[in-house]
């Protein structure tokens, strides 16, 4: 059989994997072989409709099982080999399931860092040139909507920072610090933190006034995340004295509970040159550095900071390489 022009088997293999999240093992497992001239649309229905035939065969057998083992005694000497076999049969039929839910949110994964991407590189068709402010509140929705917090948000992608941060107890987008309560808790901070928080901000320039952090997030264990967007073109390291400032801030009016600080400047220009105390990562992407949160006053250890400084590219190149 001729093979049509242009069609390539290995370029629509790698294609399906992209657009759909199907890898070649998927192919394998489901018993699919493409065809000469087939489109990724018609090789993908019939991997799907694989796993739904395999899905489907396995539930009525673990069904016809489960009614067999109902009318088994616990003292019969076939009891536990027809457990054993329903245990043998959710387990292969698990990856089946796992492998026909796995494709929509490798997908999805995929489309969210192209999109960060894109706005990190001012590519978005809704992005322009001079609109700084603009580009930074979108790469901040990307991550987590704005002016929003856990209890509202179920769907964000906290994970493009770290997979850990998704499962923390609160998280907060330009919130008022005061409102946040954790489950079953008492409210984390005392009720004039986010007075405390302009007034710091307020003092080095009138645009930071009401200031909070882009994003916080905190768990019961004391620990708080600080995470803090610049627009592309913003020097990063103007900013530093931010992470110590709210960590201090938030170890003093938490009362104690939160002594562990994780703080992060994300953006797209730095001076190295200013960057004292912070050591480069060993694969050059980025900068981290560790500091005791102190008192001024009494010079008091509050807790410890552990800073980074990334860039956007780096984030995203590491996402892709992940």
């Amino acid at each position: 059989m001729l093979q049509p022009p242009g069609w390539d088997k290995e370029e629509i293999v790698k294609k399906i994997a992209i657009k759909y999240g199907i890898s070649s093992q998927m192919l394998k497992d489901a018993g699919v072989r493409i065809q000469y001239g087939e489109t990724e649309d018609t090789i993908v229905k019939r991997v799907l409709s694989k796993y739904q035939e395999q899905i489907i065969k396995d539930t009525s057998e673990i069904f016809d099982i489960k009614a067999e083992i109902l009318n088994l005694s616990p003292d019969s000497d076939d009891f536990r080999e027809k457990v054993n076999k329903l245990s043998w049969m959710h387990t292969s039929s698990l990856k089946s399931m796992d492998m026909a839910n796995l494709s929509p949110l490798v997908v999805r994964r995929a489309a969210i860092i192209e999109i960060l991407s894109l706005a990190v590189s001012r590519e978005l068709s809704c992005q322009s040139t001079d609109g700084r402010q603009k580009n930074e509140s979108l790469i901040h929705n990307i991550f987590f909507p704005m002016q929003r917090d856990s209890s509202e948000v179920h769907e964000h992608d906290i994970w493009l920072l770290n997979e850990e941060y998704h499962y923390y107890d609160y998280i907060a987008s330009d919130k008022a610090l005061s409102k946040i309560k954790l489950v079953d808790e008492n409210l984390l901070f005392e009720s004039d933190v986010d007075e405390e928080l302009e007034k710091i901000f307020k003092k080095n320039s009138e645009d930071n006034s009401g200031k909070r952090p882009d994003i916080a997030i905190f768990n019961k264990e004391g620990a708080a995340i600080i995470i803090e967007f610049k627009a592309p073109g913003v020097s990063m390291d103007d900013h530093i004295g931010d992470l110590m400032e709210y960590s201090q801030l938030l170890a003093a009016k938490s009362k104690g509970r939160i002594k562990k600080f994780y703080g992060y400047l994300i953006g797209t220009d730095v001076n190295q040159n200013r960057l004292m105390g912070f050591t480069r990562f060993p694969n050059g992407d980025g900068w981290f550095n560790t500091q005791p949160v102190t008192e001024h006053t009494t010079q008091a250890r509050l807790g410890e900071l552990y800073s980074e400084i990334l860039f956007y590219d780096d984030i995203v190149k590491r996402l892709i390489t992940d």
